[in-house]
């Protein structure tokens, strides 16, 4: 094999962490150049020998009180192998992380099962490299470069173990619900950081930057959630007892266009005594059986189709509204709600 003259890496890209240069063989006119943001490692027999920073030197230089006596080394064929690894010591910014699996917890405020998941990006840098060639290179090369993708996925459980966790505690322990979670990142980020520097630390590395930049369920599950957030609104705007009336009319609405006999009785039955309280005597409604006529409309009371012109139900004696009990406003009997002012026009006895 001829032997190197200039040994060097040029690097493929940002994304290399350790490349082992192919040169096992050298003389006296061999230089070692390491490039800006680059170290290089001399390897013996599997020992570190030298650590050289960025510059060039010649191999005999260096490697002369290494390799004293074998002149082979300088002038045929090298017996004693020597490797060299480059290493990058430049700052890797642009790591991704994500949670592998959502987790499953009960919103505190909502009462809802949630799946919560979390994704962002973190920094590092290799710092302690004799350390990290010692302990890992042997068990994560698996042919002449490391990069930064091998390291993602080894820290990868250890950080979805830290951020599940920090998320149960604030979610369960401090009963933050989802739509407020993200109001305290800050101090989830710096409770990663303090629980994470070390992990880094112990195979070499610094953690020089955290951020998480979501925090989200599926689409589904937040549509629930804007669901319940909206009905709350709309219950504080109204106050209790409007919110009632207006759902309880709702829900007979809904109830009366549906002719499924037994289910229309189910459904509107409850529904109006759900908005009128459990146990208020909520009355049983009749199942509409057709579609009222021009000029006809069914009984709010007992759902007999008859003509809107009429004073009172001819089957239950009820009196039909035609002008508004506040405003005075001449209104359609049929309507729930008297258009000028909004004063519910057929208010049910308890």
């Amino acid at each position: 094999m001829a032997f190197y003259e200039l040994i060097k890496y040029d690097g493929s890209g940002v994304n290399w962490l350790i490349n082992k240069h192919p040169v096992t063989e050298f003389n006296r006119n061999s230089k070692l150049v390491v490039s800006p943001g680059q170290v290089a490692i001399i390897v013996h027999n599997g020992k570190i020998e030298k650590i050289v920073e960025e510059g060039t030197v010649r191999i005999d230089s260096e490697l002369l009180p290494i390799l004293k006596g074998f002149t082979k080394a300088f002038y045929g064929t090298n017996p004693y192998p020597i490797e060299i690894y480059f290493i990058n010591k430049r700052i890797k910014l642009d790591l991704l992380w994500g949670t592998a699996d959502p987790l499953k917890l009960i919103d505190p405020k909502y009462n809802i099962q949630i799946n919560v998941r979390a994704r962002g990006q973190m920094g590092i840098r290799l710092s302690n490299y004799q350390y990290f060639f010692q302990t890992l290179v042997g068990t994560l090369m698996k042919g002449a470069t490391i990069d930064f993708n091998v390291i993602q996925t080894f820290f990868r459980g250890k950080i979805n173990q830290i951020i599940k966790k920090l998320l149960t505690e604030y979610i369960v322990s401090r009963k933050i619900t989802f739509f407020e979670i993200e109001a305290h990142i800050d101090e989830i980020v710096e409770a990663f950081i303090t629980d994470y520097t070390p992990e880094c630390e112990k195979y070499g590395f610094d953690l020089v930057s955290f951020a998480i930049e979501s925090i989200n369920v599926p689409n589904d599950e937040f549509d629930k959630l804007n669901e319940i957030l909206h009905k709350k609104a709309e219950f504080d705007q109204l106050g209790d007892q409007n919110y009632r009336t207006i759902r309880g009319y709702d829900v007979y609405e809904a109830g009366a266009k549906n002719n499924n006999g037994a289910a229309t009785i189910m459904g509107v039955g409850m529904g109006m005594g759900m908005a009128n309280g459990i146990g208020a005597g909520a009355s049983t409604i009749i199942p509409q059986a057709e579609e009222p006529k021009k000029n006809m409309m069914h009984c709010p009371k007992c759902n007999e189709l008859i003509d809107f012109s009429k004073k009172f139900c001819p089957e239950c004696g009820t009196k039909l509204v035609h002008n508004c009990p506040k405003c005075n406003a001449e209104v359609d009997p049929s309507k729930k709600f008297c258009p000028e002012c909004g004063e519910p026009l057929y208010k049910r006895e308890d």
